[in-house]
């Protein structure tokens, strides 16, 4: 079978409900996931959500967006492009929506963010927190040295609470107008928190020191999640962080956007799933000429601030994890580069299981094994 003949049989498969990943089970749009638990007797679940890299429409992949499922909360990770429309078709909740974390603020992993709870307020009957980055304080100096054309000038690096205040600005008219119509009561700014994600004293962490090596540190806790964070070098991107999620079954690690770090293994170590994302950087090499929109220094970017999946099993076999599940795939079209290629290239640096993430695949993490 042919690259072209193999990408449409992926992502026929995908529609139809019958691809399986590793022996997981991918669930079809139409029949919604049962997230009671199944025969290992887990109830935590990582369905994601979608697994494609970058600010582009991708055929077959929604962008980067990852829900965990413990009993009956859903944890958001990231809110790329058709995150909200995935959540729907997984079949989760509205109500079970529980919090969720931003790793950073690049377009990629924000555009679905307000979508997603702005079709979830009727449902919402606790505030939902919002956690991501802070304030950069600072821009890094441009490449090359050249100037460059800044939006907002006066405040240029915004941390996640100062967007969040920005979309419910922008979108006033429409709360005010519906509860204006109905004669509702909705308190749409009490139904969400941003909060920025402070850093721990002394990390001595900047806009120039994007990711100094530290110990993770606790970000969240409640009754079904404990969740610690940790700094990642993503490019010139700062704060980046990476995830970790500890439940009463297992625990789950969430890279996030980050090149080759020991901090990921650190926070990773001995969880049942990371999950991390992956570039083919040959291919964008080859490439680079026809992706239009980037600048000159898209090809540095794209070497400082993403991992290969050679290093991708370096990091596994450091913390020791069980699986790896690729996600953030970069090419994440299978026409580029198949899922097959992806495994094989991880497997030469890790001897556990490996998937290469397809949208709403589900794995159970811990249980009976």
């Amino acid at each position: 079978m042919g690259v072209l003949a193999a990408a449409t049989a992926t992502a026929w498969s995908m529609c139809t409900g019958i691809a399986s990943a590793n022996g997981h089970t991918t669930t079809a749009p139409a029949e919604p996931t049962s997230l009671s638990g199944d025969a290992n007797g887990s109830r935590t679940r990582l369905i994601l959500l979608g697994t494609a890299s970058g600010p582009a429409f991708t055929p077959g992949r929604a962008g980067i967006g990852s829900a965990l499922v413990v009993g009956e909360r859903t944890y958001i990770i990231d809110a790329g492009l058709g995150t909200a429309r995935r959540f729907g078709q997984a079949g989760l909740e509205a109500a079970s929506l529980s919090g969720m974390f931003i790793t950073h603020l690049h377009s990629d992993h924000l555009f679905d963010l307000f979508n997603l709870l702005w079709t979830t307020p009727g449902a919402l009957s606790r505030p939902i927190p919002i956690h991501g980055p802070g304030r950069a304080g600072a821009l890094p100096e441009p490449y090359g040295g050249k100037s460059v054309p800044l939006v907002n000038t006066a405040h240029p690096t915004p941390g996640t609470a100062d967007m969040f205040r920005g979309l419910l600005a922008g979108y006033a008219y429409d709360m005010n107008i519906r509860n204006t119509e109905e004669g509702a009561q909705t308190n749409h700014q009490a139904l969400f928190e941003a909060r920025d994600i402070a850093l721990p004293a002394g990390s001595k962490a900047s806009a120039t020191h994007t990711s100094p090596a530290m110990r993770p540190f606790r970000v969240f806790e409640d009754n079904r999640v404990k969740v610690s964070a940790i700094l990642v070098p993503h490019g010139r991107v700062f704060p980046s962080f990476a995830f970790r999620f500890d439940t009463d079954e297992g625990a789950v690690t969430f890279s996030g956007d980050t090149k080759f770090s020991d901090n990921v293994a650190r926070l990773a170590d001995g969880c049942d799933i990371l999950v991390h994302e992956v570039v083919d950087l040959d291919w964008f090499s080859a490439n680079a000429d026809t992706i239009v929109g980037y600048g000159p220094g898209f090809m540095e970017h794209m070497e400082q601030a993403h991992t290969t999946p050679q290093q991708v099993g370096r990091v596994a076999s450091s913390a020791g994890v069980r699986e790896v599940v690729l996600s953030h795939i970069a090419p994440g079209d299978a026409r580029a580069v198949t899922d097959d290629t992806w495994v094989k290239h991880v497997r030469k640096t890790f001897t556990g299981r490996v998937t290469a993430g397809q949208d709403l695949t589900q794995f159970a993490v811990g249980g009976r094994r």
